[in-house]
């Protein structure tokens, strides 16, 4: 187990239901698109770091700063005498290599995952200097979709291709077990300094304009005046239980409207339904009551209610 797990970044989990309910323009799109990939070949790397055992302290997904530059790492293993730094990409398809740029076969250009590495590995150092550590720092952009190559590549340098990445991990397995408790300590200084509220640039979204219903769990279609316990999506057939459903959607308005109180009337519309009764009944179950009947919302279980009212 990693001593930090990866999480769905809120960025992500956010665009995630965006996608679901409004359209998208084309540049907002493919960046989701792009999250996306990025985080599931995140998690495909995460299969191969989770057989390393106690050769190394494993870190994913830090979200550091140095100085006001921002330092973010997809994964690091601390191990005896260094620290193995990955740049994780789940790039497909041909590519053809160039100092500052990549081209595809399409044309498209990206840039050259190296010069940001560079950066990184640099920052991280800083980072560590200012921390009272020094050690060696070996980087990598781990080229982890199995259908990516590129031509023209130098045979030297910092990137690992899919046909390298077993033997890489061979020889991460011959490395001695990690038993310096300095190390661990070094580990839980960098996870009191990830910060996973580093503000990132979102789409702006407005509640009116927004698509109401519950969304499918396999296709995220969604799905509006639903009035059985169960319903069969039309577009992939999953079977969806309504209140697992209902459950869900309260969550994901509560991501997107965080300073908007949860009021029956409000999460129906939010759900597509004229059903107020349907969602009540997650909310009593799920939530605790405030305020007076008039003006009743709910919060999460635990939580303090606000001493504003709001009347539904």
């Amino acid at each position: 187990m990693a001593f930090k797990e990866r999480t769905k970044s809120m960025h992500l989990r956010i665009y995630e239901i965006l996608a679901s309910r409004m359209r998208l323009d084309k540049e907002d799109f493919y960046y989701y698109l792009n999250l996306k990939k990025g985080y599931e070949g995140e998690c495909r790397f995460d299969g191969l770091t989770e057989k390393l055992g106690a050769k190394c302290i494993v870190l994913n997904d830090l979200q550091l700063e140095i100085r006001r530059s921002s330092l973010q790492i997809d994964a690091l293993l601390i191990c005896e005498g260094k620290i193995v730094l990955y740049e994780i990409k789940n790039y497909g398809g041909v590519h053809h290599w160039g100092l500052e740029e990549f081209t595809k076969q399409s044309g498209t250009t990206l840039e050259n995952p190296s010069l940001q590495l560079t950066k990184t590995k640099v920052r991280l150092r800083k980072l560590l200097k200012s921390m009272g550590y020094s050690m060696e720092i070996e980087a990598f952009i781990i080229y982890v979709n199995p259908e990516f190559s590129i031509w023209g590549a130098p045979c030297e340098g910092d990137s690992i291709l899919p046909g390298q990445i077993s033997e890489h991990f061979r020889e991460l397995q011959n490395m001695k077990p990690v038993t310096n408790p300095e190390l661990e300590k070094l580990a839980q200084a960098l996870v009191e300094c990830h910060d996973p509220e580093y503000p990132s640039k979102l789409v702006k979204y407005e509640y009116e304009k927004m698509n109401k219903g519950i969304n499918c769990p396999k296709c995220e279609l969604l799905v509006q005046n639903f009035c059985r316990r169960s319903h069969v999506c039309e577009s992939c057939g999953k079977k969806m239980m309504i209140q697992k459903a209902i459950s869900n959607s309260i969550s994901d308005f509560q991501i997107l409207f965080p300073d908007e109180k949860l009021t029956t009337k409000r999460l129906a519309d939010w759900c597509g339904t004229e059903d107020t009764n349907r969602v009540y009944k997650v909310l009593k179950r799920e939530y605790q009551a405030a305020g007076s009947e008039s003006g009743r919302y709910y919060i999460p279980l635990n939580k303090q209610p606000m001493p504003t009212r709001y009347v539904d």
